[in-house]
């Protein structure tokens, strides 16, 4: 359910390939029960290293101003592989 959440919020802003968008902005698309418990927290960073590891989204460590911050961006190679997953339930 997670991975769906994620996945949603980045296909909805469009955000694909070289376009990308902090991983904090992903955060504030998942409901405050998972963000706000430490058991929820473990779960969002297991859907996200899933996506990662299954090569779903591609994440980019971005300097942007004095800070350095996580950036996600969908893999436009795996299109099809997303749209199932968004299909299915």
């Amino acid at each position: 359910m997670l991975k769906k959440i994620i996945l949603r919020r980045l296909i909805r802003g469009n955000i694909w390939g070289g376009k990308h968008t902090p991983v904090d902005f992903i955060m504030k698309g998942i409901p405050e029960y998972y963000r706000n418990s430490t058991k929820g927290k473990k779960l969002v960073e297991k859907a996200l290293k899933e996506l990662l590891n299954d090569e779903l989204v591609i994440f980019l460590a971005k300097k942007t101003g004095k800070s350095s911050s996580g950036h996600i961006s969908l893999n436009p190679r795996k299109v099809r592989e997303i749209r199932e997953i968004m299909r299915k339930e």
